[in-house]
């Protein structure tokens, strides 16, 4: 047997090999060679004209001497035309009920049978034991049947209470199929002339009798990790819990035990041909072509998946919600150093105009010199309040007593120096309200309206113990963001670790991708909100009490 990296390359190149000249069918190929490979039949739904019996036929040649039997189903047709006719002689020198099988389905490895749900009861009811057991009734004998792919199409679901749903459940996978929608490929469709029958797959490529027998061996022996199978039976209770939503149509979303074990052996086959031993995340993936019922189950199930996928599949949803946690923490800390610091306000109790608005500063309360002449505001966060460099970051300013009690008053903007300019540049103050007593704290707004918390340096400046608390706090989030770091790092790496793989859409990897992409510009983001605390807490050290 080839080793487990040779084998993903074959199957990959299979897979090319098989989609050549198919255009925007090589998804499909995917999902229908992994279907052979496993042993699972297949069912296609799709308007009449968009190359469902061409992949049938062009899936034939995936096997070394294969054969293939193909039938367009009509209400008249006969159990004759698909398992073959009576043998005559054998009914009339021994009188035995046998049919002549080759070159009919019980004798084929890959059968299409074209608008299934037009056949009558008694190929279907036959179909169920093929399907089930592989083996074919004839006469007084059983005979093996090697069909190791059935592929059954029509644009029609079967219709309710129709006696079909034991049928259509045995067809694990279903796929949706649609007309080309990509202009460039339409054309390359309409001037192509490649014959139907071409054979694009080499002989190396080919799957020989002896290596697909040695397959089917193989996949029993991949694990189910527990961690994936709290995932699949997470999907599942979300599929329950879906149903028994959908008051109207319950049965539209109900999986049946025995789909979810064909499942699990799908899954096993999508490990074991890339090159694992283990089923993983991205193998539940392909649960979204095998548990639908009707459309509206399929829209259902492909959401719920493509929500897997970017939420769950690699804890991507935990990750969030912890930097989500470390973000109010953060903001908690601004908070209290703003309750700490800031100068707190009362409303202005006004004689003359009760109803005027105005605010009273506590200046003795502050450990503010109430007859001081400039008083020095030192920025909480990152500040950029200068009009000529915008891009400039102001740790302080300097402001005139006069220009504060002006603002008291009349709430306008007011001019200030920016650390040590000469000139002067209007500012706008505002008081934040932070209960329901009224009392507020003063901050500024920058030029974009942003809230920037301030305090009015005292002549006691910070105390130590003060500067301890909040850096150990700060601290402690650097190392809980690093931790968070260094796991969206690790989880990327077991999904990159995965990729490319056989069977999904690249529209699938590229979702999880993006997930991470918006992972690591959270973490951005929170780094530099985290690194800004920092210096902010450095220049407070460092201003405060000048």
């Amino acid at each position: 047997m080839q080793n487990n990296k040779q084998l993903q390359e074959r199957i990959g190149q299979l897979i090319d090999a098989l989609a050549q000249g198919l255009f925007e069918r090589k998804d499909v190929i995917r999902l229908c060679l992994l279907a052979a490979l496993s042993g699972e039949s297949v069912f296609m739904l799709g308007p009449p004209g968009i190359a469902k019996s061409l992949i049938a036929r062009r899936l034939i040649h995936a096997f070394r001497d294969s054969r293939a039997f193909e039938y367009l189903m009509t209400r008249f047709s006969t159990p004759e035309e698909v398992f073959g006719p009576l043998s005559i002689q054998a009914l009339k020198d021994d009188g035995r009920y046998l049919r002549l099988t080759e070159g009919y389905l019980p004798d084929a490895e890959v059968v299409f049978l074209d608008e299934i749900w037009k056949a009558g009861p008694a190929i279907l009811n036959t179909l169920l034991t093929v399907i089930n057991e592989h083996r074919f009734r004839n006469g007084e004998r059983e005979v093996v049947v090697p069909m190791r792919l059935l592929v059954t199409a029509s644009n029609e679901l079967p219709q309710k209470d129709s006696g079909l749903e034991a049928l259509y459940d045995r067809m694990l996978m279903r796929i949706w199929m649609d007309r080309i929608q990509d202009k460039q490929n339409f054309r390359a469709m309409l001037i192509s002339r490649q014959d139907p029958q071409y054979d694009p797959v080499s002989t190396e490529l080919k799957v020989s009798d002896d290596e697909y027998n040695e397959w089917q061996q193989a996949l029993t022996q991949v694990s189910l990790p527990d961690t994936i199978f709290e995932q699949l039976y997470a999907l599942r209770d979300k599929i329950f819990q879906l149903s028994q939503q959908n008051s109207e149509q319950p049965e539209s979303l109900y999986v049946s035990d025995r789909r979810w074990k064909k499942a699990l052996r799908l899954l096993q086959a999508s490990a074991f041909f890339n090159g694992r031993q283990k089923i993983n995340s991205l193998d539940l993936l392909l649960l979204k072509d095998c548990l639908w019922h009707d459309l509206y189950a399929r829209q259902q199930i492909e959401s719920m998946l493509h929500d897997f996928a970017c939420k769950q599949a690699f804890g991507q949803e935990t990750l969030h919600f912890s930097l989500k946690r470390l973000q109010t923490e953060l903001q908690q800390y601004q908070r209290e150093q703003t309750k700490i610091l800031g100068c707190r306000l009362s409303p202005a109790q006004k004689l003359i105009r009760p109803r005027g608005k105005g605010w009273h500063l506590d200046f003795k309360a502050a450990g503010l010199s109430p007859v001081a002449e400039n008083y020095r505001l030192i920025f909480l966060q990152t500040a950029y309040l200068d009009p000529k460099r915008p891009e400039r970051e102001i740790r302080y300013a300097t402001l005139r007593r006069k220009e504060l009690m002006l603002w008291l008053h009349k709430q306008e903007p007011v001019p200030v120096r920016l650390q040590e300019d000469q000139n002067m540049v209007q500012l706008r103050f505002d008081a934040d309200i932070q209960g329901t007593d009224g009392h507020a704290v003063l901050i500024a707004r920058d030029s974009a309206n942003r809230p920037v918390a301030l305090t009015i340096s005292g002549k006691q400046g910070l105390p130590e113990w003060q500067q301890k608390t909040w850096r150990e706090q700060l601290d402690s989030l650097q190392n809980d963001w690093r931790k968070i770091r260094d796991e969206v790092k690790k989880q990327y790496l077991l999904f990159t670790a995965e990729c490319p793989h056989l069977f999904l859409a690249q529209e699938s990897l590229t979702a999880i991708e993006d997930s991470f992409l918006r992972l690591n510009s959270e973490i951005k983001n929170l780094q530099q909100q985290l690194d800004t605390n920092l210096h902010s807490l450095d220049s407070l050290v460092q201003l405060a009490g000048r």
